[in-house]
């Protein structure tokens, strides 16, 4: 595998809409179904926020997944990994915690002090990706999720 991630692009809207309304993926995240306009809006939005980046993982030149970090405006030197997924096939094989390793070395080049990501807390193999990069779990939450859903949830961070 030859993993990489690439900051994203107009042109990557329907692999985010391919994504995004994968059923796997919708179950997995508690989300609702979306249409391309959404990823297209979305991309035109992060393009013009300096406190998001989203980047696209390849696997060579084939996008197998997305991961997204806010808060790179924040005061506290805190940023936030909002969304990092990969289609279940790449799961398990090392992808999620090789381009979350790449994030944090990006945010620590930064000068960031810390990083913090919310996940279920029956998402326990996300939870393996993320301990392996050195989050902890700081609280236990429940959080109304797109779908309606109520969802037990894990903030977990890193000091960097």
């Amino acid at each position: 595998m030859d993993i990489r991630l690439q900051k994203v692009r107009e042109d990557d809207a329907a692999f985010l809409y391919r994504f995004m309304n994968d059923k796997t993926i919708l179950d997995a995240l508690d989300e609702i179904p979306t249409q391309l306009g959404d990823w297209v809006e979305a991309i035109s939005a992060w393009d013009r926020d300096p406190d998001e980046e989203v980047t696209i993982i390849f696997d060579e030149n084939k996008p197998i997944g997305w991961l997204g970090i806010n808060g790179l405006l924040s005061e506290d030197k805190t940023a936030y990994i909002k969304m990092i997924g990969l289609f279940p096939q790449y799961q398990n094989k090392g992808i999620g915690t090789y381009a979350l390793g790449q994030a944090l070395g990006m945010l620590r080049s930064r000068g960031f002090a810390a990083v913090a990501l919310y996940t279920d807390q029956s998402n326990r193999r996300a939870q393996n990706c993320y301990m392996k990069c050195g989050f902890k779990i700081t609280e236990k939450l429940v959080e109304k999720m797109a779908n309606g859903a109520l969802a037990e949830r894990y903030k977990m961070e890193l000091v960097l």
